[in-house]
């Protein structure tokens, strides 16, 4: 980074180039095209500074993406950086508020901008504010301002760096150029504000704001590679989140590691894993796939490349262990082992480690909706006696795997049981038989769920006075007649009620088994 012969860059020949045109204009007349010359040579100075302030911001940027990557090695730099960019802000500042007071003095108006005022062939001003008012107070105190940043500046820099030390040295000279053969010495205040048109003024004061603005880049850029010798480069932080795991168990905990990572778009790291291949993505990470064909415990290992900031590659070794299992799909009908036809028929299946949502089941010659976590299924029509498949897969990380099937026999609905004053045989007395208001077909204890037969038919059959009578309701209601029958029998006798018919949520009739009762 040192160099003896401290060569001058584009930038400071550009600016001593303008220095001669500007002198050079100077010993000419000062017209209206020499005024408007001035003018836009500011102009240009200025345009050159609105880019040194767009690299200072992209400088800053980095600052802050390496602070991000090792705060503990950057922020003390970083620091030095902050405390040259408030000074070169205020020094920067100072010679904007004394181009104001030269306007404004030269125009006689508080209102006057530095895009519109009218002062600009005014040769006594600049003078006046900087030399004979206050006894040059202003231009010492210029000089001070201009001397201690300068002095800043080199106290951050190596005396080794020559060429950065002359160039900041030039740049920020107070020291008066040397005269012509045959000329007076001048100060470097005269040089800069006497017997000049306030537009040259400007002109020269722009161009010491400009070595500002470039200085401040050159410490700058100086200082973040001094921080990245023998370091990685980064230009992206990203947020990182590793989760243990994405599934978690009721009444368990969610964890995650969050973090920060700097990455470099600009060099992409080299993946060598023994025996399979990764996937380099654009955003520096790659991604592994290994399939998992057996069962058991699996590893594996490999060498993560990348070339340092010397050129030589730096090799990380990285390897890690997993498991493989055999995937345990439950599938737990709520109420029964069975599918029974015209039932919807509750299920839940599940699968540990894998959310419902990333599941896909089906059931073979079913029909079904989802409710929440549970499945209804419901046979169809003609598959009674026949066989049911549930299957199940699940979609991971963007494919579908098979997990497991289970298979369920299709009934078809059992048959209720008819039941008259909640019998359905043995004794009951005469008057409870007669105030019954008819009959009704329920299903066994044993299942459970909520189905509903009803009776479409009867009859009421028994022996009196020697003959055989029976009594038929097309309902499930008693009608008169079987009631008049009933009340004519005598204790001991039976009463037999049959035929009877029910139906269920199939819309089938079906016979029931008939009733036998003794009348108490």
């Amino acid at each position: 980074m040192s160099g003896g012969n401290c060569p001058e860059t584009p930038r400071q020949k550009m600016i001593g180039m303008m220095y001669l045109f500007l002198t050079a204009m100077l010993a000419l007349n000062v017209s209206g095209e020499l005024l408007q010359a001035f003018q836009l040579v500011d102009e240009s100075i200025q345009e050159s500074i609105k880019a040194t302030d767009v690299k200072n911001k992209q400088l800053e940027s980095q600052f802050e993406v390496a602070e991000f990557a090792n705060p503990n090695k950057v922020r003390p730099v970083r620091e030095k950086v902050n405390r040259i960019y408030g000074e070169a802000d205020s020094l920067y500042n100072h010679i904007h508020e004394l181009k104001l007071l030269m306007m404004r003095t030269a125009d006689g108006s508080p209102e006057a901008t530095l895009e519109s005022y009218k002062g600009a062939d005014n040769q006594d001003v600049a003078a006046q504010i900087m030399i004979t008012e206050q006894n040059r107070a202003r231009s010492i105190e210029l000089k001070e301002k201009l001397n201690a940043y300068k002095d800043l500046l080199l106290e951050y820099v190596n005396s080794e760096d020559t060429a950065l030390v002359h160039t900041i040295t030039k740049s920020l000279s107070t020291e008066p150029k040397e005269p012509k053969q045959g000329q007076v010495q001048q100060s470097w205040e005269s040089q800069k504000f006497e017997h000049l048109p306030l537009s040259a003024s400007f002109a020269l004061l722009s161009s010491i704001q400009s070595n500002i603005r470039n200085t401040q880049a050159d410490i700058t850029n100086y200082l973040l590679n001094s921080i990245d010798e023998g370091s990685f480069k980064f230009n992206k932080v990203e947020p990182i989140v590793i989760p243990r795991s994405e599934i978690v168990i009721k009444g368990g905990e969610y964890r995650a590691e969050l973090l920060l990572a700097a990455t470099d778009t600009l060099q992409l790291p080299e993946f060598n894993i023994e025996g399979h291949s990764v996937d380099a993505q654009p955003n520096g990470r790659g991604v592994l796939t290994i399939p998992a064909n057996s069962l058991g415990t699996k590893s594996w290992k490999g060498i993560i490349s990348m070339t340092g900031p010397d050129g030589q590659p730096r090799r990380y070794a990285v390897n890690r262990e997993y498991e493989v299992i055999q995937p345990n799909v439950v599938i737990s009908p709520t109420k029964m082992n069975v599918f029974y036809e015209a039932l919807e028929n509750p299920v839940e299946v599940s699968v540990p480690g894998i959310s419902g949502s990333q599941l896909r089941v089906s059931f073979g010659n079913c029909t079904f909706r989802k409710r929440g976590d549970v499945f209804y299924v419901k046979p169809k029509a003609g598959f009674a006696g026949g066989k049911s498949v549930v299957s199940v897969s699940a979609e991971i990380n963007g494919q579908v795997r098979r997990l497991g099937s289970q298979e369920f026999r299709i009934k078809p609905l059992p048959l209720p049981y008819a039941t008259f004053a909640g019998k359905r045989d043995g004794k009951v007395r005469k008057n409870l038989l007669a105030s019954q208001s008819g009959v009704f077909a329920e299903m066994g204890e044993d299942f459970d769920f909520e189905l509903e037969y009803k009776v479409t038919q009867f009859s009421i059959a028994t022996i009196k006075g020697g003959f055989f009578q029976s009594e038929l309701s097309k309902s499930n209601k008693l009608t008169q007649a079987q009631i008049e029958l009933i009340k004519g029998t005598s204790r001991g006798a039976k009463i037999t009620i049959e035929e009877i018919k029910a139906i269920g949520p199939d819309g089938r009739n079906r016979k029931l088994a008939p009733i036998v009762i003794t009348v108490d």
